[in-house]
């Protein structure tokens, strides 16, 4: 039974729901002692209360995405040696996916998803990649298409770019529209070591996450797609964590991209374990990074009604310099939720089309 599907759900609605009627009907028919009578009552009142919860988090988690599978839930993601296979749903000869590298296992949503394991960080997790329909017609045989990569909350998992954000739909809607160009998405896991935010950080004595995100997963998708080699070419888009990550990244490794998109984020670390080092957050706070003016391009969402991330935006602005620039695209209504960025995706797509070069 899986952790996003409608059965859990269900299940979990229909046992909250029982229980309180069963607790009622047994309630006075509770024999023994009244030590033990109290002990059981008391019992009860806690299981009732735990599937309550357990009924509301199931609900939460459906809508946001926070885990999308048992394995993220219970902190398994990328365990294990070795490459997943998935010689069963591989790609197709004809869907020009180079086989050659990691397995890739045909997700329903339409992207792939593969495990592999960076030769740089050494960190073994999951990505998640989507193609554009043109990238398996003729015309398109010699192109080079531009990547985005796309980051998560925290927590979170990178699925929900497929999932709940709609990112392949919205993209697939604009390019149909002719406002968008083709590309590649990809979303990677940024979550490596679960329970700890390392807000895509390479973290001393611990994971290589901005390394595992840029020369990683990079290496993965020039080996296995036809995807653009040159940092024109590249860029990211994130939500929230994954919104500073997705500037930080950017501002951090200019020679790999042209541009990235954040979606409600902030541009100074917050968790402990990048925050709390001082030398550590002042090396990964995106004003001191852009004091080198990297030529990269930014787009800098935010909501009127979610607290802090218009000030955010507009106090990065101040740190921009030429030959960096930075764009805002702030709305009117809208907390800190999926529902505020997907509808911020078709612009975001738009934006990025004109940063981006296509060969």
């Amino acid at each position: 039974m899986g952790l996003l599907g409608w059965p859990l759900l269900i299940v979990c609605i229909l046992i909250a729901t029982a229980l309180p009627v069963g607790c009622a009907m047994v309630w006075a028919r509770l024999g023994g002692p009244p030590p033990l009578q109290m002990a059981a009552r008391m019992g009860m009142i806690l299981l009732c209360q735990m599937t309550a919860v357990a009924a509301v988090g199931v609900t939460v988690n459906k809508h946001f995405q926070f885990f999308a599978s048992w394995d993220d839930l219970f902190g398994s993601t990328g365990s294990g040696g070795g490459i997943q296979q998935a010689n069963a749903a591989s790609p197709a000869p004809d869907d020009r996916a180079r086989v050659a590298g990691p397995q890739l296992l045909m997700q329903p949503d339409g992207a792939y998803q593969t495990t592999f394991t960076g030769e740089r960080s050494h960190i073994q997790s999951r990505v998640w990649i989507w193609l554009p329909p043109e990238y398996h017609e003729k015309a398109y045989e010699n192109h080079l298409f531009p990547v985005v990569e796309l980051f998560p909350g925290y927590p979170g998992t990178a699925s929900t770019w497929f999932g709940t954000m709609q990112g392949a739909q919205h993209l697939t809607e604009e390019i149909a529209a002719h406002r968008a160009q083709p590309m590649i998405l990809v979303a990677p896991t940024i979550t490596v070591d679960p329970g700890h935010d390392t807000e895509c950080t390479d973290i001393p004595g611990g994971p290589q996450v901005a390394t595992w995100l840029t020369d990683d997963v990079r290496s993965m998708v020039l080996h296995s797609f036809h995807a653009a080699t040159d940092r024109t070419g590249w860029a990211t888009m994130g939500y929230s964590t994954g919104g500073f990550c997705a500037v930080k990244i950017v501002a951090q490794y200019p020679q790999l991209f042209r541009a990235g998109v954040s979606l409600s984020g902030y541009f100074t670390p917050l968790a402990s374990g990048v925050g709390g080092d001082p030398a550590l957050r002042l090396r990964n706070t995106v004003a001191n990074l852009l004091e080198s003016r990297p030529p990269v391009a930014f787009l800098l969402g935010a909501s009127w009604q979610d607290p802090g991330t218009v000030p955010a935006a507009n106090g990065l602005l101040k740190s921009v310099k030429a030959p960096t620039e930075a764009f805002t695209y702030f709305v009117p209504k809208g907390g800190h939720n999926t529902g505020v960025w997907t509808a911020m995706l078709p612009r975001s797509y738009d934006w990025l089309s004109k940063e981006l070069t296509a060969r």
